[in-house]
């Protein structure tokens, strides 16, 4: 039920990739909805004791359904591969996150982007930005050390702001699309498009709002979600970095030597066809 989307963050990296990468979402997308709602089924199915999970010593209700289902042997072995799975997740999460660093200071768009998008001449990976990565990473988690509900708010947004990074993009289509000459590729909804796009953007500014919201009432300060509080410092600087620096240099991803030198390359040894340059 977590990192479906990890296969648009390795798109720009395959042949094909417009016809690849869309194909490889929706089965991503299509796939994990199955499997997450037998996953919650099975956990409806689990929860006989409501109250009793809520308030699990444990301190973490998934757990005491697995130790309810399998006892402590079964539910130790389940909750293992949980954490395994979360271990995993983890180190994909940092891999997209290092890529994305990557990108966006190859493309002029970070503060210091000349040193995040060094390329280590012996490994040929962008060390820098893994660096970049890793420190920010133990730092929001040094973080949950002095303050728990500090550390809760912060881990709130990344739903939220994942949902939005989605939909930014698809209203920047829909505002520009009169104004900026865009070029279809070979993987469309056709005439489907806008009311996809439409139902998305209703959809995720809906759930969005939600997940802004307390979970409890009546609201303290003890229970309140500080997500919108994080929310709104991670647009302050993002949008100050734009208006100060990044808009007099970032023009867009700064690809086309690397993929032309990719297509001679490919084209010399038969593995890639002209017919998608």
């Amino acid at each position: 039920m977590t990192d479906y989307d990890g296969t648009t963050h390795l798109s720009e990296e395959t042949h094909n990739a417009a016809v690849v990468g869309p194909i490889a979402i929706r089965t991503a997308v299509f796939v994990s909805g199955i499997v997450g709602w037998m996953l919650t089924i099975t956990f409806c199915f689990c929860m006989n004791d409501f109250d009793g999970i809520l308030l699990s010593a444990t301190g973490l209700p998934a757990a005491q359904i697995f130790l309810n289902a399998g006892g402590r042997t079964g539910g130790t072995i389940m909750w293992f591969w949980v954490i395994l799975i979360q271990f995993f997740t983890g180190c994909t999460a940092m891999l997209a996150d290092t890529r994305m660093a990557y990108a966006f200071a190859r493309d002029d768009a970070l503060p210091f982007s000349g040193f995040w998008s060094t390329v280590n001449a012996y490994t040929h990976t962008p060390i820098n930005a893994v660096w970049l990565v890793v420190f920010f990473s133990c730092c929001l988690n040094l973080i949950g050390i002095g303050s728990t509900q500090t550390v809760v708010a912060i881990f709130n947004i990344t739903a939220p702001a994942l949902d939005i990074s989605y939909i930014a993009v698809i209203i920047a289509h829909l505002v520009y699309e009169h104004r900026v000459k865009f070029v279809e590729g070979p993987y469309t909804l056709g005439s489907w498009g806008k009311p996809i796009n439409a139902i998305a953007i209703c959809w995720v500014t809906f759930v969005s709002v939600v997940l802004f919201f307390p979970t409890t009432r009546p609201v303290t300060g003890a229970n309140m979600n500080y997500a919108v509080a994080v929310a709104g410092l991670i647009a302050l600087f993002s949008l100050s970095w734009w208006w100060i620096a990044a808009r007099k240099r970032y023009t867009g991803p700064r690809t086309k030597d690397i993929l032309h030198i990719v297509d001679i390359e490919s084209s010399e040894d038969g593995s890639y066809s002209p017919g998608l340059r």
